[in-house]
């Protein structure tokens, strides 16, 4: 079947899109419902956010069942027999529900199971994506995952030596490590005391090391935490994630620094903000800190 059819709250600023805990949580929560079942349909209400041609498309996975559900960086990945795979970008403000919500018109595209599972893909900007990609090639050039073995302090060292971006920037590049975005940048910055102008390349092995410590540790209470539902960020059951409530300076401009009272400030980092705290994290050269 395919069918297409036409108080600390206030700290907060901007959108941000699902990062790694987000998508790994819906990934958790997914997983379980669709795993062996077949894609019994791929209903288009908007189609432009399929890559590709609808018809040929659909045709390569129509009836395939569901090997395993995994996530690549900010990708969810649906893999299906046949080596083809359901490559799913939330981007902005995208979110995938068990149930339609109370606002249909911000359906984008609905997935079929032959249990009756449906997952709608909802998305408020319409930026997200799907692509079907050969499973073997799919986010093959992003960088190494950083809850992975393969994201080592040493490869982060030799990544960030090579690179005189700003390291906030840096960090928001996929293909140096995939996952981590703009909020979670922020508060593993802000953990090691590191401001987001510095150049990548000027950090010490020690401050990088400490870095690396704290992308993971912030990364992984994350996850634990459900992920952060800032704007439209919800879990499929349409809970919301609770890691925001732990957050220390991400989307918490004007709001005094958790550490010294200092108000959160917020810089443009190659048009991306950056949230941090001006006395604890400086920018003169010899005054970085290496943080506990």
């Amino acid at each position: 079947m395919i069918a297409l059819c036409p108080g600390r709250l206030m700290a907060y600023t901007t959108n941000s899109m699902p990062e790694l805990p987000e998508v790994e949580t819906i990934r958790t929560a997914i997983e379980p419902l669709i795993i062996g079942q077949r894609l019994t349909g791929l209903e288009l209400r908007d189609p432009s956010i399929l890559r590709g041609d609808a018809a040929a498309v659909y045709s390569t996975i129509a009836d395939a069942a569901v090997h395993s559900v995994q996530r690549r960086g900010k990708h969810l990945l649906i893999l299906l027999e046949g080596d083809r795979t359901i490559v799913i970008h939330l981007r902005m403000t995208g979110a995938l529900l068990l149930e339609e919500p109370a606002d249909p018109r911000r359906v984008r595209a609905v997935l079929h199971f032959s249990n009756e599972t449906r997952l709608y893909f909802n998305d408020m900007r319409r930026l997200g994506t799907i692509a079907i990609e050969d499973t073997g090639s799919c986010c093959r050039r992003l960088g190494p995952e950083p809850l992975s073995d393969e994201f080592t302090p040493h490869r982060l060292i030799q990544c960030l030596a090579s690179h005189r971006i700003p390291v906030k920037a840096a960090l928001l590049d996929q293909y140096i490590v995939a996952g981590v975005g703009n909020m979670y940048a922020d508060e593993a910055l802000y953990a090691v005391q590191i401001h987001p102008l510095t150049p990548a390349n000027e950090l010490t092995a020690n401050q990088v090391k400490s870095l690396w410590h704290s992308i993971r540790e912030v990364l992984r209470r994350a996850i634990a935490c459900q992920g952060a539902s800032i704007a439209t960020y919800a879990l499929p059951n349409g809970q919301r994630g609770t890691a925001h409530d732990l957050f220390k300076v991400a989307h918490r401009m004007g709001a005094p620094c958790p550490r010294c009272g200092t108000p959160i400030q917020r810089v443009m980092v190659r048009k991306r903000g950056a949230c941090f705290c001006p006395a604890c994290q400086r920018t003169e050269k010899g005054e970085h800190r290496d943080g506990a």
